[in-house]
């Protein structure tokens, strides 16, 4: 699991199956303290989020064909939680 900022969503006519009526974002990783690191990523929403949120993302493999109740998915990252605030307790 890893935290992210979504950045903008994703467009497309010609999909497969597993993506009907799903909301697909491209996010940014990110530090607790905001800072990206590493390659955006397509993910698909699975929580309601929105662009600019603050999010957690994840996946294993099989999890999306599980939580989408489909035969196939190929899915590999899901955003699973909107972040509200972090704490810092140092």
């Amino acid at each position: 699991m890893f935290l992210a900022r979504v950045i903008k969503s994703v467009t497309s006519t010609v999909k497969h199956r597993a993506y009907d009526n799903r909301i697909m974002y491209v996010v940014q990783p990110v530090m607790p303290d905001g800072a990206e690191w590493g390659p955006e990523i397509v993910a698909v929403d699975y929580v309601g989020s929105g662009k600019g949120d603050m999010v957690v993302c994840g996946g294993a493999p099989g999890v999306a064909k599980e939580v989408f109740k489909t035969d196939r998915a190929p899915i590999r990252t899901l955003i699973m939680a909107v972040v509200e605030r972090i704490e810092n307790k140092a």
